[in-house]
């Protein structure tokens, strides 16, 4: 009988450590480079999250990031005509290569090409060409489902604004097919979910920040995941207008202009604080575990003056 005690009690612990998941760490961080001299930059993001036990990180249930205030998409990139259709453009490479491996540098091959707004808006492939604003790597943890963390690719897209929302990234990811995992796993070699982040303008009533961007949590193609690692670089988009100046003058009017051509950035600059930097939020709600709110702090960047 106690023998039988003891045998039941090392049972009930070994499920119990099986299952056991410890506190979930999220790191994240901005960086932004390439500042022209037209306004312009790029921005990139990375992030990490495990589970200091080494087990399945609790699911997410809400994964949240604020931008700094001033940071606003241009009106003039409101426009149908620079939204991508993705699920048209992603129908579009999967009829004309089936069963064409490495997805990602397909799709990146199908939009080389001159980057100009497009004159035919049903011309998918051009529209979703301009629209590209840049992609990156995850590493993507589907255990139990898959026994290791696998590696995969996104790219980024301007799309249709989702409801209330002021813009919409369409995204689309293929896992890195070299890698053995993937490899000899059909059914993860060959989904290429489609996702969508969408932003909104939810000032704080601090004054800090201004538009709030919702990532995707949740089951993709049936299976809860976490991201392991995520690699982002946003470069946007750029519009070119022709812009007038007086040059002379005469009895108050103007009777000479000159004009040239501007480049014009999709996003306004982040307004600077009093403190001289910038300050990026997020906000991580899981299924069980306490929610965390983390924050990180850039100094400035010299903006160009752009228009």
């Amino acid at each position: 009988m106690i023998r039988a005690v003891v045998a039941f009690a090392l049972l009930v612990a070994v499920a119990a450590a099986a299952v056991s998941q410890g506190a979930v760490v999220q790191e994240f961080g901005f960086q932004i480079k390439d500042v022209r001299t037209d306004g312009g930059y790029t921005l990139v993001f990375n992030s990490s999250s495990f589970d200091q036990a080494g087990g399945v990180p609790d699911p997410l249930t809400q994964d949240l990031i604020r931008l700094p205030r001033g940071a606003a998409v241009r009106p003039a990139f409101v426009d149908r005509r620079y939204y991508c259709d993705l699920k048209k453009l992603v129908d579009l490479v999967r009829s004309t290569h089936p069963n064409a491996p490495h997805f990602n540098a397909l799709i990146d091959r199908t939009l080389l090409g001159r980057k100009v707004p497009p004159r035919n808006t049903k011309d998918v492939v051009a529209m979703c060409r301009f629209a590209h604003i840049g992609g990156g790597t995850v590493l993507v943890d589907a255990r139990p489902y898959v026994p290791l963390p696998f590696p995969a690719h996104f790219e980024m897209f301007w799309a249709k604004p989702s409801r209330a929302a002021v813009g919409t990234f369409a995204i689309v990811g293929s896992a890195d097919d070299t890698d053995p995992v993937v490899a000899q796993n059909p059914a993860i070699r060959d989904t290429h979910p489609l996702l969508a982040v969408d932003l909104f303008d939810d000032p704080t009533p601090d004054g800090l920040y201004g538009y709030r961007i919702s990532l995707p949590v949740g089951p993709i193609a049936g299976i809860n995941i976490s991201f392991a690692e995520v690699h982002a670089t946003t470069t946007g988009l750029t519009l070119t207008k022709n812009v007038s100046k007086c040059v002379e003058r005469r009895g108050g009017k103007c009777v000479r202009k000159k004009s040239r051509k501007a480049s014009v950035f999709w996003f306004t600059r982040p307004s600077c604080p009093a403190s001289g930097r910038l300050s990026f939020q997020a906000f991580y709600a899981y299924a069980k575990s306490p929610s965390q709110t983390k924050t990180i702090e850039l100094p400035c960047p010299r903006f160009g003056r752009g228009l």
